[in-house]
């Protein structure tokens, strides 16, 4: 009788394993797509650009994501994918990667790797299939990088995409056209 219990939970565990992570990936891209709505509507008060601070003729962290998370996402959890390792943010308070509360910790935004005075806008983008945020890191795997891997969020298989046309989509690591950037990326990103 043991034998039969043990050989049923060695059947049912791997599919309950597969089940829990599907549950996660679908969480994941309901707060990607929460992230992609607000960034829309964070434009259409700005005179139609995305969310961008950077200081001009620079790219990088951008304090802007701080005022998304506070005045349009409202809940840190929108920022946090369900499979992510880390410690789930309680406030937004910094944009930068592996720091507590940041609005990076499992993801990452189109509109802050620009150079401010570029774009982005999001009359140019509509209708598009530039992705607007993405897990971190969801083409890792490809790239063999130990210190991107450890930020993915879905153990290197790929990630959750949010695009500018509103639909968001799993891509598989193999698709992504960096280690940190989605595919359609290289149409939209200057590299």
């Amino acid at each position: 009788m043991i034998g039969i219990i043990s050989v049923l939970i060695g059947i049912l565990l791997p599919a309950l394993t597969s089940a829990r992570e599907q549950s996660r990936k679908t969480g994941c891209l309901a707060n990607l797509r929460t992230l992609g709505q607000m960034m829309i509507l964070y434009s259409e008060d700005h005179r139609g650009r995305l969310p961008n601070s950077n200081p001009r003729n620079t790219t990088g962290t951008a304090k802007v994501l701080i005022v998304l998370a506070s005045d349009y996402v409202k809940s840190p959890g929108t920022f946090y994918c369900p499979s992510d390792a880390d410690t789930p943010p309680t406030e937004i308070v910094t944009d930068e990667y592996e720091m507590p509360d940041s609005a990076r910790t499992s993801y990452d935004f189109y509109s802050v790797w620009w150079l401010p005075e570029r774009g982005p806008r999001w009359s140019r983008l509509k209708g598009g299939r530039a992705p607007l945020a993405w897990d971190l890191c969801g083409g890792a795997a490809k790239f063999q990088s130990t210190h991107v891997y450890h930020m993915q969020n879905h153990g290197g298989g790929g990630g959750n995409v949010v695009h500018a046309d509103g639909h968001g989509e799993w891509q598989p690591a193999s698709m992504w056209d960096n280690g940190n950037f989605p595919n359609p990326a290289s149409e939209y990103y200057e590299q």
